[in-house]
């Protein structure tokens, strides 16, 4: 998967035709969260009526050691407004991508994954947890409600 499309992808809104299938176009971010979670962890379900939204991200190198602490810090502290202030963006560095999907249940789940640059490599879930009511809605009140996407294309 490449990083740049997906960065873009999640950024920009932009998406990518399906293989096979001009008139139809898929997510390439919605695609790779459901290979790696296959599941919804807060409801068990599939993905239908499932929305996800990029807030928060960090390249990853030995000289930003101190700001990828910080950012991860402020994610498992829920400090979701100081987390969503990571934009870093560096198409030559690994980086950690923060997104939260909404349950169609109403539940909000928390997501970390690590988004290599190169093509070859797949993105890593390194975190996922189902927010309490609060924290869901603190981090939900942050996400414009445009920048939800469906996670399940039908």
């Amino acid at each position: 998967m490449n990083t740049i499309k997906r960065w873009w992808n999640s950024v920009s809104g932009r998406l990518a035709p399906l293989p096979g299938d001009g008139a139809q176009e898929e997510d390439i971010t919605a695609s790779e969260l459901r290979r790696m979670l296959q599941r919804c962890p807060a409801c068990g379900d599939d993905f239908g009526n499932h929305y996800y939204a990029h807030f928060a991200m960090t390249s990853l190198s030995e000289d930003r050691r101190g700001r990828v602490r910080e950012f991860l810090d402020a994610c498992e502290d829920h400090l979701w407004r100081e987390a969503s202030g990571f934009q870093d963006f560096d198409d030559k560095r690994d980086a950690i991508v923060a997104y939260a999907l909404r349950c169609a249940a109403g539940r909000i789940v928390f997501l970390l994954e690590r988004s290599p640059s190169e093509a070859y490599e797949p993105d890593r879930l390194i975190a996922c947890e189902t927010l309490d009511e609060a924290s869901g809605r603190e981090l939900e009140a942050l996400i414009a409600p445009t920048d939800w996407r469906r996670l399940n294309w039908t």
